[in-house]
């Protein structure tokens, strides 16, 4: 990052921007070069074919060539990501057996799809027009956010790169940039990386967890998807920042959330925004009745969980969210007088319920762990379920895990609850934030002394 930083605004203060913008297009390419040759390769093919047609459609605004184009983009996702799906799928109806294909994930194509769509469907709108080549690469090869997110159109990037007053270094930018960037980093390998021996114990186990444990595993993953994720988002943004470039908030405090419509608005807003845009407007929206208003946000809903992966449990934790949405949207009248502070609870524990089958690897073991947070039976959690958080080596805490474990949570839901957003702070370079920052850094780094993945990594 340092390398990137200096070339880049070198390139800059001697009024070089296209230099610049190639800086960003280098350092892309070898950013994600590094994950495999064959990803990199569909990445291209589906870049170049892309702009060529994209280019194509902005002379011919025919809607059977957009929706061509719409296809063409979609097919390697379907190929690469659903194949075996559909064909298991397929086998089972038809009594016969199906042998997988192997075949390799490219990685980041859930999101660069999308990328691509966006830029198709703007092209046949007129909106991309005159738009050179290297500005267009320049937005689909933007490192920091291209394996995952937050999606990002053209209009709120490229108008970015071309303005002079973005140039020069911005040490404010700088400061705050590194600032996102520790926390997003400090979030993944302090916090969302301690629930995630929690998460798997209990997701991998099913039935017999008992009560207490089933409900603190369960939340050991809504805490750990989001610490990771929104990490993840932080420290894009951080990078960006420093490039005196903004990229979309991807969250903002989603689990303060007092319904599940509130929720969305706050949980993968890029996500969100990009199925009301281009799916859920085209499909009518609210325009056309009741009816078909709850058919459409089901439609999306069901969309967005099997846009995350190849499984029958992102299908249903889409339908299970596009229930509760219709479900809140007909009985507002009634549940918007239940007081805020329980409707966050209530809100809190739906979506922690809804993550079960997300995280779970088929439908019947998700619906094993639901059935174990509702048996009142072997109240209080194995030994086992302690071990997972690897805290034994701080000696008053080995000795009181059963307390120092307990209150973690506690102290991580209030902190989620209580703290404001890390995008609407001004951070100064200043003496105590600097050692505040330096200290935070210098920790997580310490940390990261093996690979951690990051769970969207995988879609």
């Amino acid at each position: 990052m340092p390398v990137v930083l200096t070339a880049y605004f070198a390139a800059r203060k001697n009024g070089k921007n296209e230099l610049a913008k190639g800086v960003i297009i280098a350092a892309s390419m070898l950013f994600f070069a590094l994950y495999g040759l064959d990803s990199f390769l569909v990445l291209v093919l589906s870049c170049t074919f892309n702009y060529l047609y994209s280019s194509f459609l902005v002379k011919n605004k025919k809607p059977v060539l957009l929706g061509a184009g719409i296809v063409i983009n979609v097919l390697p996702l379907l190929i690469f990501k659903y194949l075996n799906f559909f064909g298991e799928n397929a086998a089972k109806i038809a009594g016969t057996q199906y042998t997988p294909v192997s075949l390799i994930l490219p990685v980041a194509i859930s999101y660069y799809t999308f990328q691509m769509i966006t830029w198709c469907v703007d092209s046949y709108r007129g909106e991309t027009k005159g738009i050179p080549v290297i500005d267009y690469l320049t937005y689909i090869w933007f490192f920091p956010r291209m394996v995952m997110g937050p999606i990002t159109r053209h209009d709120e990037f490229i108008p970015q790169i071309n303005d002079p007053a973005k140039f020069k270094p911005d040490p404010e930018n700088i400061a705050t940039g590194f600032v996102w960037f520790t926390v997003g980093m400090s979030k993944k390998l302090l916090l969302a990386t301690r629930y995630s021996g929690a998460s798997l114990y209990g997701l991998g186990v099913g039935s017999g967890l008992g009560l207490a444990e089933a409900w603190l595993c369960t939340v050991a993953y809504t805490f750990e998807i989001y610490l990771d994720f929104s990490g993840y988002c932080d420290m894009a943004a951080g990078v960006s920042k420093m490039l005196n470039l903004d990229i979309p908030m991807n969250f903002n405090s989603p689990y303060k959330a007092d319904s599940i419509s509130d929720f969305w608005k706050r949980w993968h807003i890029s996500l969100t925004s990009f199925l009301r845009k281009y799916v859920y407007f085209p499909l009518g929206g609210n325009r056309k009745g009741k009816f078909r208003t709850y058919l459409n946000m089901m439609a999306i809903f069901i969309i967005s969980g099997f846009w995350h992966g190849a499984n029958w449990t992102f299908i249903i934790w889409g339908a299970l969210h596009g229930i509760l949405m219709i479900i809140e949207r007909i009985g507002w009248k009634y549940i918007g007088k239940i007081p805020k502070i329980i409707r966050t609870f209530i809100t809190f524990a739906l979506v922690n319920i809804g993550w079960v089958f997300f995280a779970s690897p088929n439908p019947a073991m998700a619906v094993d762990v639901i059935k174990e947070m509702f048996r009142f039976d072997n109240i209080m959690p194995a030994v086992q379920f302690y071990d997972t958080f690897d805290m034994g080596t701080v000696p008053f805490i080995r000795y009181h895990l059963n307390i120092a474990i307990p209150l973690f949570y506690v102290v991580t839901y209030i902190c989620l609850l209580c703290t404001g957003n890390i995008y609407e702070k001004k951070y100064k370079p200043n003496f105590r934030t600097a050692l505040a920052c330096g200290i935070l850094f210098v920790w997580s780094f310490l940390y990261a002394n093996s690979v951690s993945s990051f769970i969207y990594f995988r879609f």
